[in-house]
């Protein structure tokens, strides 16, 4: 689409596009809050085509850097002993000022569950980015994987990568499988033992309580079956998120189709009384209209906007930008979306 038409093509099928969700939305209670999205998309829209920001990498970079210091995080990792086992509100304001309220009365503490839409989302990255983020604020940090899959490739595990670019105080996996599939089937294939969740939860609440904020990442979507129940039902994350009462970040695609994926995801947290916020995992360096116009509808509830490759930069400079990438709901300084799509 972006190689079919010209750059001035495209800044005018944005602006129709944008002004015909905000008429659509002007006859409802949040017209100011569509009206103001709409302008976000639109200003971002229009320096993207003028060829303003060429990779999303750097100018998080510069920005984080002028407005926030490196802070040393020291990590540790803990390997399972064996699968199955364990080894050890605002709402947003969107008038043109800040999407939220920053400070301690707005930040989520606890144990909060990072899930996504889908596999390969960028669940990893925006969990590093959460934790590198709290931990500049001078939280004590923990990062729990409950299953992590595929342990069989070269692949660093996702406890690896959190720990390496985030270095958060304590970082463990729960339990590990060797093939690449959802928790429960990769333990039935190995002949393992499945993750049991009132083991799980016990692991977590003792982990929330020498921490400040627990971040639990889950595998795949929000109700791939992680385990077993001792009653022998299957359990998923939702499942966990109801058990532990917390609160959940959804990691959601930039890209055509995510509208629908994120809204089944948000709506069955709903049902389940669960508050969630929206994370894009990977904003790409060059967005097109697509991109755009999603980011207007997912404005209301987007608590941050990871840069594309971002778990590829020096894990130095992972943290000194990582709060520029979120809102002050996870300790980050991103306080205006307007701003920000201005500064790509």
């Amino acid at each position: 689409m972006r190689a079919a038409t010209s750059a001035g093509v495209g800044r005018e099928r944005a602006h129709e596009t944008i002004v015909e969700g905000a008429e659509a939305r002007s006859s409802g209670a949040g017209a100011e809050a569509g009206e103001v999205a709409d302008s976000v998309v639109e200003v971002g829209a229009e320096a993207r085509s003028s060829g303003a920001g060429e990779v999303a990498d750097s100018v998080a970079e510069v920005d984080a850097e002028a407005r926030v210091r490196s802070s040393d995080a020291s990590s540790e990792v803990a390997e399972p002993e064996s699968a199955g086992v364990p080894v050890e509100v605002t709402e947003p304001e969107l008038a043109g000022v800040p999407v939220e309220v920053p400070g301690a009365a707005g930040e989520w503490r606890g144990i909060v569950l990072v899930t996504g839409t889908d596999t390969g989302v960028g669940k990893t990255i925006a969990t590093a980015a959460i934790a590198a983020a709290a931990r500049h604020a001078g939280l004590r940090v923990a990062v729990i994987k409950p299953g992590q899959t595929g342990t069989a490739t070269d692949e660093p595990t996702d406890a690896e990568v959190v720990a390496r670019l985030a270095g958060p105080d304590t970082v463990r996996t729960l339990a590990s499988f060797p093939d690449p599939l959802a928790p429960l089937a990769a333990a039935r294939v190995a002949g393992l033992e499945p993750i049991e969740l009132y083991a799980v939860v016990d692991e977590i609440r003792a982990e929330a309580g020498r921490h400040d904020l627990v971040l639990v990442e889950g595998a795949g979507g929000l109700l791939v079956p992680m385990g077993l129940r001792p009653s022998g039902e299957p359990w998923t994350v939702a499942d966990l998120a109801v058990t532990l009462d917390a609160k959940a970040v959804v990691v959601a695609r930039a890209g055509l189709g995510t509208l629908n994926h994120t809204a089944l995801t948000l709506e069955a947290l709903e049902r389940r009384g669960v508050p969630a916020r929206i994370v894009i995992g990977a904003w790409p360096a060059a967005p097109e209209l697509v991109h755009w116009t999603n980011l207007t509808d997912l404005v209301p509830q987007l608590a941050g906007a990871i840069p594309d490759a971002a778990g590829s930069i020096d894990p130095g400079v992972f943290r000194r930008s990582a709060s520029g990438w979120l809102t002050p709901t996870l300790y980050g300084v991103l306080d205006d979306w307007r701003t920000w799509a201005e500064e790509l």
